[in-house]
């Protein structure tokens, strides 16, 4: 399956050293929609830029879960930008995509992606 954000994300991808493959496709089908849910709970909107960006991050993402990567630690304080009660619930939907696939994404992976979920929600809060 596909849409048009995942096809955006592999026009943008495609002359890199590792364009969308299938497995990418049918990965991001799987994740982006819990993505979306979490988004659409918190009321949060996404513009085009965001969208393709949390698209980019959701495609590296995947990969590692696929090939069981983690990333290294960051700084902690990383995480005082974000609003209460995020991290705990991006940790929700990361594990709740990641579970199935017996892949334990570390607390790097949940700050990374709940940083694009408060840029979008700081963005959309800006022009309210």
């Amino acid at each position: 399956m596909t849409t048009p954000l995942i096809e955006r994300l592999a026009t943008a991808v495609r002359d890199t050293a590792r364009p969308v493959t299938d497995a990418d496709r049918a990965d991001l089908a799987a994740f982006l929609p819990l993505s979306q849910v979490y988004a659409e709970t918190c009321g949060i909107g996404f513009d085009d830029v965001r969208s393709l960006a949390l698209a980019v991050h959701a495609l590296a993402f995947v990969r590692r879960v696929r090939e069981g990567e983690h990333l290294d630690a960051l700084d902690a304080q990383l995480g005082d930008e974000i609003a209460p009660g995020r991290l705990a619930a991006v940790r929700t939907l990361v594990d709740t995509y990641c579970a199935p696939r017996g892949f334990a994404a570390r607390d790097t992976e949940v700050l990374l992606l709940a940083l694009h979920f408060e840029a979008a929600a700081q963005l959309q809060h800006q022009h309210t």
